[in-house]
Order: C-alpha cells, then sequence, then structure tokens
C-alpha cells in the first residue's frame, strides 16, 4: 500500500495572527517538523497544501525544506477543500494520510502505529483513525476509492461526513500521545500545547 502524506496549511491562522506552518518550536518550523514526522512515519510521499494570505510564505519554506505544495485556490470553503486539492493531484497512491498544520505534537510513533494498522489490515478496513483516551484525533488515513467520493457533486461535503457513511469501515488506532487530540487556534493553545512537544 502507497500512501501519500498531506499536510494541511491553506487556513488563515486569523486568531493566533501568523502562518501555524511557521512557527518555531525547538529550532524548527511546524511544517518541517511535521514533515520529517510523517516521512520517518511511513508515508511514501509527502505534500503541504497551501493557499490564503499565508500561500506565499509557506510556499517559501516548503522550497527550503525540499517537501511540494499545491496550491488551494479557493481555501474559504475549509479543510475539505485543501483535501480535494490533494486528491486530483496526479500520481500512484493507495491511501491518503490527512493532518492539519495545527495539531501540532504528533510523534514519529503514532504515525508509525498508523501507516502499519493500514498495510496490515487494508482488506478490512477503509479508514483509520489515530485515538486516545476513546477520542478521534489526528491524522486519518483513508483509501483512495473512498477518499475519491469528496470529489462526487454529490458527495460528503467534509472528512466528517466521509467518516460517517455507513458502509465506511473505519479502525481505530490507540496511541497513548493526548497530544494527537490537541490543535493550536490561539496564542494560549500555542504556549499550552508547544511547551508538551517533545524535540
Amino acid at each position: 500500500m502507497k500512501i501519500r502524506g498531506v499536510i494541511i496549511a491553506a487556513g488563515e491562522s486569523s486568531r493566533l495572527g501568523s502562518p501555524k506552518a511557521l512557527l518555531n518550536i525547538h529550532g524548527r518550523s511546524i511544517l518541517d517538523r511535521l514533515h520529517q514526522t510523517l516521512r520517518a512515519g511511513g508515508c511514501d510521499e509527502v505534500m503541504v497544501v497551501g493557499g490564503g494570505t499565508h500561500c506565499v510564505a509557506v510556499q517559501e519554506e516548503a522550497d527550503r525544506i525540499g517537501v511540494p505544495l499545491v496550491i488551494n485556490h479557493d481555501p474559504s470553503d475549509g479543510p475539505v477543500s485543501s483535501i480535494r486539492t490533494a486528491v486530483a493531484v496526479a500520481g500512484q497512491w493507495d491511501a491518503m494520510l490527512i493532518h492539519p498544520v495545527d495539531v501540532i505534537g504528533i510523534r514519529q510513533s503514532d504515525v508509525e502505529k498508523l501507516t502499519r494498522a493500514a498495510r496490515q489490515r487494508h482488506s478490512r478496513f477503509d479508514a483509520w483513525i489515530i485515538s486516545h483516551s476513546m477520542r478521534r484525533g489526528h491524522p486519518v488515513i483513508v483509501t483512495m476509492d473512498k477518499i475519491e467520493a469528496l470529489l462526487q457533486a454529490d458527495g460528503p461535503q467534509h472528512l466528517r461526513a466521509l467518516l460517517a457513511l455507513p458502509d465506511l469501515m473505519i479502525d481505530h488506532v490507540v496511541t497513548e500521545n493526548p497530544l494527537v487530540l490537541e490543535d493550536v487556534d490561539d496564542l494560549a493553545d500555542w504556549i499550552r500545547v508547544s511547551a508538551l512537544v517533545e524535540e
């Protein structure tokens, strides 16, 4: 199973005031850390989807660290528009790992558990979701044939709706890392969550 990793980084970061992808922690940008985490965790390829006000700055960082960036020309429709952008990129892949740039505390071991589960149990499930304390977190892996439903005019309108489809078989992959549940929306979140992120 070939897994395409996608970092969603097209938001405006209006409450935080600066692009989350470029925030620095332990001497590295969040985008750099996530790129390396997804690659080391088992993604065969990784791309970032950028767009909106901060697209140029995120593009420069993506170029610096060597991760391809594709542009979401209309990010106003929310994260699903970035997922659709990534699905439409040509290439050979069997499943997509989706990760929002504002969930900054995932570990390589989290991604390894998820990609391993997808590869070992791909005949039984359509999606794999990292979870902690009975709560769903990020990242999420969805098979290509299922995620392409997001491109259909009459298909699900967002990822949550896709995952709620009655015929979609989901495997919940448990981690001990509570940071898979934590997203950074504002400065208070950043101060709290970044202090918990391991080097």
